[in-house]
């Protein structure tokens, strides 16, 4: 029979409730306050201090959502730079009528559209280079789908 560790996800705790990361955070800040205290003179020196203690402070013990601020702020850096992706679903309407109901009769008129692998490889060659890349193939399809729709 194999042992399973339990709390795998809780940090060990080294001095009272303080973990490595918090007095990683808090050494960090200290040591940037304590810089900013030999280069700056003493009015500056406090107006620099509050920023960086509360910066620290956040850094070290602030969990929005349950998360560390840092990862907060990660994720939020990746959401702003990373690429959307949009996908455009469709909510049904659901309407109460009335009155008699009549049989609705479906009718479908399909047109086959040919396409070749010639086609395809240019339209897969222009949406890879994202519309930079047009050959005349592509720009003949075009045309000719322009065409037809200002037809019917």
């Amino acid at each position: 029979m194999q042992i399973v560790p339990q709390y795998i996800d809780v940090e060990d705790k080294i001095v009272g409730p303080l973990t490595w990361k918090h007095l990683g955070w808090m050494f960090g800040g200290t040591a940037m306050a304590a810089m900013a205290f030999t280069m700056l003179d003493r009015v500056t020196f406090i107006i620099v201090a509050i920023p960086i203690v509360i910066a620290t402070a956040a850094m070290a013990f602030a969990k929005p959502m349950g998360v560390p601020l840092v990862e907060f702020l990660g994720y939020g850096f990746t959401f702003l730079f990373r690429p959307k992706v949009y996908t455009w679903q469709r909510e049904a309407e659901i309407s109460k009528s009335k009155g008699n109901k009549k049989p609705v009769e479906i009718t479908t008129t399909s047109k086959e559209k040919e396409l070749t692998t010639d086609d395809i490889t240019a339209i897969a060659q222009t949406l890879d280079s994202g519309g930079k890349e047009r050959n005349k193939r592509i720009q003949e399809l075009m045309k000719k789908n322009i065409n037809n729709t200002n037809k019917t």
